[in-house]
């Protein structure tokens, strides 16, 4: 009894560093990924450029109809609510000051992050933990091929690459959803809620806005290779390192999301 109370710190101790040691890992291995001298120049050979190509249709032009549906439940759930809402406690300057601030900057970055960890980072977990129980990737080493330049940095950017441009994709659609709902059903006038929001958006605004996902998209796409290749040698591990690439995923994000809110609000005029 002695000796587990003697423990119990250095428990407290060990679940405290856990979280930074993980990240600091996952950091590690995405620099490394992205790194152009590993092993030689990278080259986008013809390989990669297919895994590269391949990721962007997977997690980019696949998810379309579920990011479709999503912007348009979101145009109508929280832009048309937003307008109705504000015009009757503040100017139009304040509606469209909180239209780009929750629709634009967060809501179309959060909700493109979540359904790109749910299909493309577990399948990218899955796909990857698969090829290394079924001993492909020694394969692949042994042909003296570099395993990140022919399979880790293609997903890891295409999950970026496809991240930004959903994101865009969705803010648009919700935004331009909610004013045509609110011009067809209450008044037209709602149309020159377009424009004036398209003038709102600060260069500076759109900068913090693609780096942001960017840098979502590359963790989300990092992660699930990090995950796949935890898996050793029993297939057990493969749902368990899919469920834990889901999770700290959504938690990596979530916490980064905090941070270009606390530190990095861009100046929205």
């Amino acid at each position: 009894m002695m000796q587990r109370i003697l423990r119990f710190p250095g428990f407290i101790g060990r679940q405290a560093i856990r979280p930074f040691s993980y990240g600091f890992a996952v950091l590690l291995f995405t620099l490394r990924a992205l790194n152009p001298h590993q092993q030689g120049v990278f080259r986008l050979n013809q390989g990669s450029y297919r895994t590269l190509v391949g990721q962007l249709i997977f997690s980019g032009i696949d998810a379309l109809p579920a990011i479709s549906l999503l912007a348009f439940a979101s145009g109508l759930a929280v832009t048309s609510q937003i307008i109705l809402t504000i015009q009757l406690i503040g100017d139009r300057t304040e509606v469209i000051d909180i239209l780009v601030r929750v629709v634009v900057f967060e809501l179309s970055t959060l909700l493109t992050a979540i359904l790109l960890i749910g299909r493309s980072g577990s399948a990218i977990t899955v796909d990857l933990g698969n090829m290394k129980l079924n001993r492909e990737l020694e394969g692949v080493e042994m042909l003296g091929i570099n395993l990140n330049h022919f399979l880790i940095t293609p997903r890891v950017l295409g999950a970026g690459l496809a991240q930004a441009m959903l994101a865009i994709y969705f803010a648009f659609f919700a935004i331009v959803t909610g004013v045509f709902f609110l011009a067809f059903s209450h008044d037209p006038g709602y149309f020159n809620y377009l424009p004036e929001i398209a003038a709102s958006l600060h260069p500076y605004n759109l900068v913090i806005f693609l780096v942001k996902n960017l840098l979502f998209g590359i963790i989300i796409g990092a992660t699930a290779c990090y995950h796949a290749l935890q898996v050793e040698r029993s297939r057990t591990e493969l749902p368990q390192q899919t469920q834990r690439a889901i999770v700290n995923s959504i938690g990596i994000v979530f916490v980064l999301n905090a941070i270009f809110v606390l530190f990095m609000q861009p100046p929205i005029l």
